[in-house]
């Protein structure tokens, strides 16, 4: 999924994954539910006092990813724009193990956030009948 998301920054003219990650989720989010057969929400946080993710650093910022339940209804975490904080491009990891890193926000705040960019998005690509 990351190097599709990288033909699309690509082909919109986008230099890198800084800023990109509520895209990077939504796209993960929306794949893993229709062709992985998996349960998948977006969850962010703002890197203050409302949840985040942890740089390699120990560092806090706003950012989004995706949490699901696949197969053998193992948790996951995954964030396929996670080398903007420093780790490998693409993070897989169990729930529990990714606490450490990632703290989801107010689940309303961001399911907000999601669906206002996903009417965006859907809006941008409407063609008038």
């Amino acid at each position: 999924m990351r190097s599709v998301f990288e033909r699309v920054l690509t082909i919109s003219d986008i230099k890198g994954v800084s800023g990109t990650c509520l895209y990077a989720a939504i796209l993960l989010q929306q794949s893993l539910e229709k062709f992985c057969a998996c349960e998948a929400v977006v969850r962010g946080g703002d890197g203050g006092a409302d949840g985040g993710a942890r740089d390699v650093r120990g560092g806090w910022h706003g950012h989004y990813w995706v949490e699901g339940v696949c197969g053998r209804d193992l948790p996951f975490l995954a964030d396929i724009t996670a080398d903007q904080f420093g780790w490998p491009p693409v993070v897989v990891l169990h729930l529990a193990v990714a606490r450490d890193r990632y703290v989801p926000g107010d689940d309303s705040v961001c399911g907000r956030a999601v669906d206002a960019e996903i009417d965006r998005m859907l809006g941008a690509v409407r063609v008038d009948e």
